[in-house]
């Protein structure tokens, strides 16, 4: 049983990984369409860590959220990009959603600080951005595990 359990969450985090991936192949031609090849990849990697309340892992992507005019389009991509796209905003909300349960279940003894990090600024940040889908529940991480599959596959088929 312990090797199962293993396996689904491991498959989960693959999962949210999916859901990030497949956010930037949604967004890419879009931001490419409107802000140029060379900007958008940047853009996007910032759109998809500002949702997941992430932090760049490169210095270049440090330096790229610290300009207002950047953060400024980070925000209008996800405005006009995500908040009216239900469909995305509740893969997103399960992907953090699962993500925070996972935290959790993979580290029972986490610190108050921790829990605030891993848990409640994702959620209070999607609420913030305008795309938190409302009803608390996570999904049940086999169907979520599917649709994010599911979701990379369509954004992935969409992009070429």
């Amino acid at each position: 049983m312990l090797g199962s359990k293993s396996t689904m969450y491991k498959d989960a985090l693959n999962g949210i990984d999916m859901v990030k991936v497949g956010l930037s192949y949604y967004l890419l031609p879009e931001c490419e369409a409107n802000f140029g090849k060379e900007y958008a990849v940047p853009l996007v990697a910032a759109v998809v860590n500002t949702i997941f309340s992430e932090l760049p892992s490169s210095e270049t992507g440090r330096h790229f959220i610290q300009n207002e005019d950047n953060l400024s389009n980070v925000k209008l991509v996800i405005e006009k990009g995500i908040m009216p796209q239900e469909k995305l905003r509740q893969i997103i909300t399960d992907a953090i959603r699962v993500k925070c349960v996972l935290s959790h279940a993979m580290n029972p003894n986490l610190s108050e600080p921790d829990f605030i990090h891993l848990c409640q600024i994702p959620i209070n940040n999607l609420k913030q951005l305008g795309i938190l889908v409302p009803g608390g529940e996570m999904p049940d991480l086999s169907i979520f595990i599917r649709n994010a599959s599911t979701f990379i596959q369509a954004c992935h088929t969409d992009f070429q």
